[in-house]
């Protein structure tokens, strides 16, 4: 098992990555809460059982008193309505502060348990259980929590640390092929943004990692959170600038996102075309060679990501139109997480409109 150290202004916080975690979690939740508190285990019936009975089992073992909400399939469960009614069970149950939500799934199970643990009387604590591998590399790990508005998604919510993140790479054996592999994206973008190593790792792993090999698992789940937990511990609340360098691919890829309605394509696969988009905007710029954007095209491809836009349904305009919207515009001007080479990105501000639409153009 590695344990990686994530720093914040409220509580600092471990991330235990390893396999066998899941029938040991009520073991690890011991290190802090008091056995005997009452545990609301928060999940969907997407979960394998399977995962969801060895929680349980290993929680009452330990002492805790353990409840179940189960939240509807999908992103209709981060709604507000769905929140309170989380908040309203843990009333009818008679949660306590010194109590705990435990999250099981992936990163919408995260979201709304962590927004209601900040919202509940004030604030009580949650522990992060992801069984996705999206989740154990990316949402898991911040404190970011949210629900979605009628106007937008993630628009009401808080930065709400967990007590601990427990990722056991066993529950990826049971994850779909598809939401592996789209997960992947965020896995290559740690490597562009940080980490030439894991970058090179992955070039001469895809084989064992779509093979969902335990010890190439376990290799980039914790490099990943290791390289998040480092950026959020530095820029917690997003005011110095080094936390937007995890948004490389995204704004490109929300664009993309937005014109398809959140059809067809899942948000992984997006991204990897926002990925390709800012590196073509990287070559035009001068920032980073082809010799940089061929390796990362490969790479997508060897995990088989979409490359193109073509046949999506979508036009260049229509993608433009939802990036004028991006929440993280400064001075109403777009910013972009641009490559320079494997391991070190630039933000730029300023690109003229005609050069966006032209770089979104190139992938048609």
């Amino acid at each position: 098992m590695k344990t990686i150290q994530v720093k914040s202004l409220k509580q600092n916080y471990s991330i235990l990555v390893g396999s066998g975690l899941l029938s040991k979690s009520g073991m690890l939740l011991k290190k802090v809460f008091n056995p005997g508190c009452r545990v609301m285990l928060v999940t969907q019936k997407t979960v394998p059982i399977g995962h969801r009975k060895k929680a349980e089992a290993s929680l009452r073992k330990a002492g805790f008193q353990v409840f179940f909400y189960y939240l509807p399939q999908d992103e209709k469960a981060k709604s507000a309505n769905e929140l309170f009614r989380l908040v309203a069970a843990l009333l009818k149950n008679g949660f306590e502060r010194g109590d705990a939500i435990f999250a099981l799934g992936g990163g919408v199970t995260g979201d709304v348990s962590g927004f209601a643990a900040a919202v509940y009387l004030r604030g009580i604590r949650y522990v992060q259980m992801p069984t996705t591998l999206l989740a154990q590399v990316d949402s898991s790990i911040g404190g970011k929590t949210a629900v979605n508005t009628p106007e937008g998604k993630n628009l009401v919510g808080a930065f709400n640390p967990p007590a601990m993140v427990i990722s056991d790479v066993d529950t990826l054996k049971t994850l779909p092929s598809r939401e592996l592999r789209a997960a992947m994206a965020e896995v290559i973008k740690y490597g562009v943004i940080a980490d030439p190593k894991l970058f090179d790792f992955l070039e001469a792993n895809a084989k064992k990692i779509t093979a969902k090999n335990p010890k190439a698992l376990e290799r980039i789940v914790s490099d990943s959170a290791r390289i998040k937990a480092g950026v959020v511990s530095r820029d917690e609340f997003e005011t110095k600038g080094e936390r937007m360098i995890l948004n490389y691919g995204h704004t490109f890829g929300h664009g993309v996102e937005g014109a398809l309605k959140y059809q067809k394509l899942v948000h992984g696969e997006a991204v990897a075309l926002g990925m390709l988009m800012a590196a073509e905007m990287g070559v035009r710029l001068g920032l980073c060679s082809g010799n940089f954007q061929r390796r990362q095209l490969q790479l997508i491809r060897s995990f088989d990501l979409p490359v193109s836009l073509d046949r999506l349904g979508i036009t260049t305009k229509s993608i433009f139109r939802v990036m004028a919207h991006d929440k993280k515009k400064k001075s109403g001007k777009l910013r972009f997480v641009l490559p320079e080479r494997n391991g070190l990105v630039s933000i730029v501000t300023g690109i003229e409109d005609a050069a966006i639409l032209s770089v979104i153009d190139s992938l048609f």
